[in-house]
């Protein structure tokens, strides 16, 4: 039995289909409440509720596990309940301890490519935190560390098309910051073939992976990429981070969810790109590249 953390979320779903379909394996989706399960239907799937902040609820969503597949992660946080810390550092720590207890033998973690413990962001330190729970558990581990992901339904690729949509008579696209920082975008089925390898292979074990697309791209070479692929045509113009900043303290104070954090700014100022060659030694893996991924679910603008 697998438990995956987090299978309802855009990620999470991808590996658990996978996990269901092409590995045929018996998984276990912790879930809470409001979770929306029905993004799974059809599929032969446990649901057990809890949260990885509570020791308490875990108890059961352990019981006849072999690997947890941990993806619980946020981009956005609410204080006071759902913070950085509390999610990726803490409520890792804590599904690791469950996991200890019930004898799990093999972890498989989400981390995040760029996180180390003086990233500038608190998002990517957090991030190394919650890994470094995996890595000095004394469980089996396998961890991974993408960098962007796309495929339908994610919220950042969407998040620029539908900005495009809304400004299809506008000449002009805003970019934040210079446009140079670069990324390396993976596609979520790539992501999702991995962790699946990773739960189910004797053979990957106590390594840590980079996952990323074939290309290194500048923010710039990907707002052009999406901008061709929906057939508009958009002149950039370039903001400084500066002056986006107390825009995005106005935004953190007016919405539970706000479009742009102060969190996400920082993150916009650092490279986020890594060597994949390990993972596609051992993964046997080929990624696809950024434009013929984002063909999978953009439309055409004018639709």
């Amino acid at each position: 039995m697998i438990l995956v953390t987090g299978g309802t979320g855009f990620v999470g779903r991808n590996i658990v289909r996978r996990l269901v379909r092409e590995e045929k394996q018996k998984v276990r989706c912790l879930v809470r409440k409001e979770s929306r399960r029905e993004v799974l239907e059809g599929l032969k799937v446990e649901f057990c509720e809890g949260d990885i902040t509570s020791p308490k609820t875990l108890e059961g969503a352990m019981k006849g596990v072999d690997t947890v597949i941990h993806i619980v992660g946020i981009i956005r946080e609410i204080p006071p309940e759902v913070t950085f810390e509390r999610i990726h550092a803490e409520g890792t720590a804590t599904v690791v301890k469950a996991a200890k207890r019930a004898g799990v033998k093999k972890f498989v973690h989400m981390s995040a490519m760029s996180s180390q413990p003086e990233a500038p962001s608190r998002y990517h330190k957090t991030k190394w935190s919650g890994q470094e729970s995996v890595r000095l558990s004394g469980i089996p581990f396998v961890i991974l560390r993408p960098s962007i992901i796309c495929g339908k339904e994610d919220e950042f690729v969407n998040m620029f098309a539908k900005i495009i949509r809304q400004t299809w008579f506008s000449p002009v696209f805003y970019v934040i910051g210079s446009g140079k920082v670069k990324m390396q975008p993976i596609y979520v089925g790539d992501v999702a073939y991995c962790f699946a390898k990773a739960a189910t292979s004797e053979n990957i074990v106590n390594k840590v992976y980079e996952l990323g697309g074939p290309e290194q791209l500048s923010m710039d070479e990907i707002i052009d990429t999406i901008i061709k692929v929906m057939g508009a045509w958009k002149k950039k113009l370039h903001l400084p981070i500066a002056v986006a900043r107390p825009v995005a303290r106005m935004m953190e104070k007016l919405s539970e969810k706000p479009i742009l954090t102060r969190e996400q700014l920082l993150m916009m100022e650092s490279d986020n790109v890594g060597d994949i060659a390990a993972m596609k030694k051992d993964f046997k893996l080929e990624p696809m590249g950024f434009e013929d991924a984002i063909r999978t679910y953009l439309t055409p603008a004018s639709e």
